[in-house]
């Protein structure tokens, strides 16, 4: 089965995009089609999600004695910091095939990324889809390079300096697509970081929902090293899964209440597309922890979970929000089994106090 150009659309009618792999293999083609003579505009290839794919060139030029193409990298409907970014291929004959990262490819300086410590940070996924599709134009040894112009300052936006891969991007993607409002870029750097704190020997990390709440863990949590932070966003459940694979022991999660109280009820994708939060919920919890008449009346036509937090302080109910974090440890345990063993803080959204954590609030400072 073979998509043309532009991408398809997934079942809501949004548009599919395409990793920087998947534009690195075509651009790697399009290159060896032009070393035999064959200048193309567009090239297919085999991606890992189960079908050809065909990709317009950017550029095809003959440099030296090999030939470089580029391609613009269409993140679809789910544009992550490389949508827009031009992934090139630079390919010669050599006397063995030879991958390399040249400008604005990251160089990976910590085990655990999958690929070996020294060498560009070019995933395994991605390094079989070029070879296959250089392959498709000639058995001939190769040398390609792959470059992403811009990439080392794109890079400041992104997990790579916390994950030891320096000098620029990674060249991602397990299935050669983006998937609309997956940002599935950001949820593999999230698993890579937890395997990174891993093969780097820790059994302790902090899963935070944001920057402000990670920076919030670091003065709460001062027993771990920089590394163990991990900012995960909306993907909970990917990192509480990637613990497990590789062995953490202890996952600490914190967040504000927003995140907090989707996980209490049961999400592990936090993602406001993936659903609402719960106010019933947070309203039977008020109301257990003996809020007043008053602030009863105020939450039935609240909002938003932060105006449950105010009403909750202006109160005093400090069981509103050990009772959140109870019920959101719980679930998370619950979806991922008994290991790891998984505690949630909450923070304010101002002054990072530890409101209230579970099971272990003694652990927390301030």
């Amino acid at each position: 089965m073979s998509h043309p150009y532009p991408p398809p659309r997934d079942k809501r009618g949004s548009r599919i995009g395409f990793t920087t792999g998947a534009n690195a293999a075509a651009a790697a083609k399009a290159a060896a089609l032009a070393l035999l003579g064959q200048e193309a505009r567009e090239v297919d290839i085999w991606l890992p999600a189960g079908w050809r794919q065909r990709f317009a060139l950017f550029r095809l030029e003959r440099r030296g004695e090999g030939y470089l193409a580029g391609l613009i990298k269409d993140a679809g409907d789910d544009p992550d910091v490389t949508h827009g970014a031009e992934i090139q291929a630079y390919v010669t004959f050599a006397s063995e095939d030879t991958l390399e990262g040249g400008e604005g490819v990251g160089v990976v300086t910590k085990p655990g990324l999958g690929v070996p410590v020294g060498e560009p940070a070019i995933n395994p996924v991605p390094r079989r889809m070029i070879w296959e599709a250089v392959r498709e134009v000639t058995p001939r040894p190769l040398k390609v390079v792959i470059s992403i112009p811009g990439g080392e300052e794109l890079a400041r936006r992104t997990l790579n300096p916390r994950l030891g891969i320096l000098g620029g991007l990674s060249v991602l993607g397990t299935t050669g697509i983006v998937k609309p409002y997956s940002t599935s870029a950001f949820r593999m750097s999230v698993v890579q970081a937890v395997g990174v704190a891993r093969a780097n020997g820790l059994l302790e990390i902090a899963a935070t929902t944001g920057g402000k709440s990670e920076r919030f863990a670091m003065r709460l949590l001062p027993h771990l090293p920089e590394m163990a932070f991990i900012e995960m966003g909306d993907f909970v459940g990917d990192v509480l899964k990637a613990a497990r694979k590789v062995g953490i022991e202890v996952v600490r999660v914190v967040g504000m209440i927003g995140k907090i109280s989707k996980m209490a009820d049961g999400k592990t994708m936090t993602h406001a597309a993936g659903g609402e939060v719960n106010l019933s919920l947070l309203l039977g919890l008020l109301q257990g922890a003996g809020a007043s008449p008053r602030a009863l009346r105020e939450a039935e036509g609240a909002a938003t979970a932060r105006r449950f937090l105010e009403l909750a302080l202006e109160e005093g109910l400090e069981g509103f929000f050990l009772n959140l974090v109870r019920l959101a440890q719980e679930r998370l345990q619950a979806y991922i089994g008994p290991r790891p063993q998984v505690s949630v803080a909450l923070t304010d959204f101002e002054e990072g106090r530890c409101l209230a954590a579970w099971p272990d609030r003694e652990v927390y400072r301030g």
